[in-house]
């Protein structure tokens, strides 16, 4: 089959690769269509560690090809990918936090081979592939009617953004929001805020033209900033007293400490982006006090189970619109050029095509 291969320097196609059947409990997913997410670059730009060769890729929508004993999917059902693996009997589980489930972080083999080599399967799913395997707990069904590109971004951007709004924070009607990078997730946080009632949604990002976007989602202001200790007082200067809840999507510990010095008494941080591994912030305790609250999100603290089919049903009744957001949609062959874009701020959300698409 084909896949996309990064081998620590080139993000190639490599039609050599093999994916072998899916055992118990496991299925086989072909791949229609992916999202190309700030996440899958930070192993190529070295922010996190991984091993190579690896096929890359986490928000995706495809179909079940094939179920290995004891995987109750139909075939040909459609479905949206999650990296979430759950054991469905821990307290995390029984308590609705499957996010916590003890099992989604546990190593599992890859799937992948090549010329009888190991090719590594990224946060256990490797989604640029024609065809991968995973647990059957990481397969979700999704209504036909939903656009290829709006079900993969509802599997990481959207169900990660409105987690953090809805459930981390609790965001309230009338609050105040900061945002702050506007990328796929940020964009998506916004919309989630705008969905909550936010009376204001301040977004802060270094590309001016991101502005148009932002305000489109539902963005009542925009900061440009020159370095990162400029933005709490231009908040300040918006919103008096500060921000109720702050949203930090571009993995920077620069503009987690903005956020955190952005918060009104009572305000709270969702620490929402991925930041660098062994990053650091050096905190100044004191500006906790007030009941200010620093939260960690991991794909927005939400079991994906109940809140994916919540948000596909928003977006059926004409709820949730994020078309405005799918940007650039290109064949498998023109991973480079989508990367290139994204790197450089000329996309919103790209998605790579692997098939047929709705």
């Amino acid at each position: 089959m084909r896949a996309l291969v990064w081998d620590g320097t080139d993000l190639h196609v490599d039609s050599t690769v093999e994916v072998r059947p899916p055992g118990p409990g496991e299925v086989a997913v072909d791949i229609t269509m992916a999202g190309l997410c700030h996440s899958d670059l930070s192993p190529m730009e070295g922010r996190i560690p991984q091993p190579t060769p690896a096929i890359l890729g986490h928000e995706a929508v495809g179909v079940v090809a094939a179920a290995g004993p004891g995987a109750d999917v139909p075939l040909g059902q459609r479905v949206v990918l999650t990296v979430l693996r759950r054991c469905g009997e821990c307290r995390h589980c029984r308590g609705g936090r499957a996010n916590l489930c003890p099992a989604s972080g546990r190593p599992v083999a890859s799937p992948f081979s090549r010329g009888g080599d190991l090719v590594h399967q990224f946060v256990r799913l490797g989604a640029f592939a024609e065809r991968i395997v995973v647990a059957r707990e990481q397969v979700i069904a999704m209504p036909a009617e939903i656009p290829d590109p709006v079900a993969a971004m509802l599997g990481c951007a959207t169900v990660t953004a409105f987690g953090a709004v809805e459930d981390r924070a609790r965001l309230r009607a009338g609050e105040s929001v900061l945002v702050t990078g506007a990328g796929g997730i940020g964009l998506n946080v916004v919309l989630a805020a705008r969905t909550a009632g936010a009376e204001r949604i301040v977004v802060v990002d270094r590309n001016p033209a991101k502005e148009r976007i932002a305000r489109t989602c539902g963005a009542t202001d925009f900061i440009v900033p020159n370095d990162p200790s400029g933005i709490a007082p231009a908040v300040r200067e918006l919103v008096p007293g500060g921000v109720d809840a702050a949203f930090e999507c571009a993995g920077h510990t620069g503009l987690l400490d903005a956020a955190i010095r952005s918060l009104a008494g009572g305000g709270r941080v969702v620490v929402v982006g991925l930041p660098p591994t062994g990053a650091t912030l050096a905190l100044e305790v004191r500006e906790l006090f007030h009941d200010k609250s620093l939260l960690g999100c991991r794909m927005g603290s939400v079991d994906p189970h109940r809140k994916l089919p919540d948000l596909a049903g928003r977006v059926l009744r004409g709820e949730l619109d994020l078309t405005p957001l799918v940007s650039a949609v290109v064949p498998m062959e023109s991973a480079e050029r989508l990367v290139d874009d994204l790197r450089n701020g000329r996309i919103d959300r790209g998605f790579l095509r692997f098939g047929s698409t709705s």
